[in-house]
């Protein structure tokens, strides 16, 4: 019984999690809250990738604080990106593509100061999250 009311437990906190974590910001700051427990790193980027697109998402942080969201496209150089009306994300606002397509990510990438790490999927990425402690 015992064991049924922990994973009741986890289950609860990855839900909770998972939706706080569709807010672009929450996300950057549980993100930076465990890295920077990790690395001392405070700044970074999250890529989502999704299923049926070549253009991805990336969130852009600095000292914890999200900075911007862009879409680039297999085309752009490093450390380009491409205009948002011309990215197959125009349709919505960048806040809002997180929480409208977190189902069809395929897969999510950080690539942060001394930490990088991919999960095959938005819920992976969230159990990683809890796992780790940072939404606790």
């Amino acid at each position: 019984m015992h064991r049924n009311n922990i994973m009741s437990k986890v289950n609860d906190i990855r839900a909770e999690l998972s939706h706080e974590c569709l807010n672009p910001d929450r996300l950057v700051g549980n993100l930076t809250l465990g890295l920077s427990k990790k690395t001392k790193s405070t700044s970074g980027h999250i890529h989502f990738y999704f299923q049926n697109k070549s253009d991805h998402l990336v969130f852009v942080w600095s000292n914890g604080l999200l900075k911007r969201i862009v879409a680039k496209s297999p085309h752009c150089k490093k450390g380009r990106c491409m205009k948002w009306e011309h990215s197959q994300f125009c349709d919505y606002k960048r806040e809002e593509v997180l929480k409208k397509l977190c189902d069809e990510i395929e897969y999510a990438e950080i690539d942060g100061d001394g930490f990088n790490k991919t999960w095959s999927s938005y819920s992976d990425l969230m159990r990683w999250l809890v796992e780790n402690g940072f939404g606790a």
